[in-house]
């Protein structure tokens, strides 16, 4: 289990506090704990059987473990209190508890649009390279700015692309195609560079617009589409790994902060130890979707897409603390193929399978072998 020493020490010592009776609650939102346990009201769009869904349930088991029932995660999945962009609004007036947002974060803040740079995030691995500097360092401060708590970074996923028309391989094999993408500004910027005719409607309606013509397909998470049943009105699947999303469990700052210590020690505590879980359960997920899906399946030319994004990553990297944060991401990454390239010393140059870049790989083991394949 991951997580800041700093957190970890808050959280130990916000414990002995419970220990001993100091577990007061907001009289404005809950009981005492006399009377009942403290309700917190979590909201997500998973249907059962996505990484929304269960890690949720295991958060809801977790909290109430640890507190040893005296906090309550009631939880409303399938988009039960709205969808993202509707509970974030729902958030800043309190409505709403917690929530584990993923794309829509990036209208919150420009910091979270980092992770709608295409394949900037490598693997799992690489996630867990970044992880803590790139909380403590940014999303932390960003998500407070706008009235949010950021508890945890779990994750939603690797990305990649159905439709019903045809295998999608390259960018060109994209162009004209009606796909559903998250209400995300760098999102539609980057299909629209690949000549994709984005339509940012909610995930609930996908499944009927694609049965009346309106969509041709989606770009998602696997969980998310095989959940939703929408592989069962499409024909191809390519695995095209083109973003990994994050799914950050927040909450609104006014209402963690009205919190006393030992809840939100413990709230924060579970999220951070859930990271780990969420990793390898994501992991697990896909690999099994895949064969339950049984579409007609391609892996698309993710250095041609790359190439493709260029103009996204210059766009978005004109703000410095944005650019700063690429560069964080990109030299996190424990394949030295990767560093070499940002620092300019030409790695990729000498082509693929190259002495030098082979003797590279093969000091750093066998993950790095295959730079573009996410495990």
């Amino acid at each position: 289990m991951t997580g800041t020493f700093t957190i970890l020490r808050a959280a130990a010592f916000a414990l002995v506090c419970v220990a001993a009776g100091a577990f007061a609650v907001s009289p404005a939102r809950a009981q005492a704990p006399a009377e009942g346990p403290l309700e917190l009201h979590f909201s997500h769009i998973g249907s059962e059987g996505t990484l929304y869904y269960v890690s949720a349930e295991e958060y809801a088991r977790r909290v109430e473990a640890m507190s040893r029932g005296r906090i309550r995660i009631v939880l409303h999945p399938k988009s039960g209190l709205g969808g993202d962009a509707e509970v974030l609004k729902k958030m800043l007036k309190n409505e709403v508890d917690i929530s584990v947002i993923g794309t829509p974060m990036s209208n919150v803040a420009g910091e979270f649009g980092v992770f709608e740079m295409p394949f900037l995030v490598r693997n799992r691995t690489h996630v867990r390279q970044f992880r803590d500097r790139i909380m403590k360092q940014y999303l932390h401060q960003a998500a407070n700015a706008k009235g949010y708590q950021l508890l945890a970074m779990w994750e939603l996923g690797f990305r990649h692309v159905l439709n019903n028309k045809r295998p999608v391989e390259g960018p060109g094999t994209l162009k004209g195609l009606k796909l559903r993408v998250p209400k995300g500004e760098w999102r539609i910027k980057m299909f629209k560079a690949y000549g994709v005719e984005p339509f940012p409607v909610e995930f609930k309606d996908v499944y009927a617009g694609i049965q009346r013509g309106e969509l041709d397909g989606i770009e998602s998470t696997l969980d998310l589409i095989y959940g939703a049943n929408i592989h069962q009105v499409q024909q191809y699947l390519t695995l095209s790994y083109h973003l990994y999303t994050p799914g950050f469990l927040i909450m609104p700052k006014e209402r963690y902060q009205a919190l006393p210590t030992s809840v939100r020690a413990i709230l924060t505590k579970v999220g951070v130890e859930m990271q780990e879980w969420v990793l390898d359960k994501g992991e697990r997920m896909d690999a099994e979707i895949v064969q339950k899906m049984g579409l007609k399946t391609n892996e698309a030319d993710r250095l041609a897409f790359t190439l493709q994004s260029l103009t996204i990553y210059k766009e978005y990297a004109q703000v410095p603390a944005q650019k700063a944060l690429i560069k964080l991401i990109f030299e996190s990454d424990v394949n030295p193929l990767a560093i070499d390239a940002l620092k300019g010393r030409g790695s990729f140059a000498a082509g693929a399978g190259s002495k030098g870049d082979d003797a590279r790989a093969d000091d750093a083991g066998a993950d790095v072998k295959n730079s573009w394949a996410p495990r």
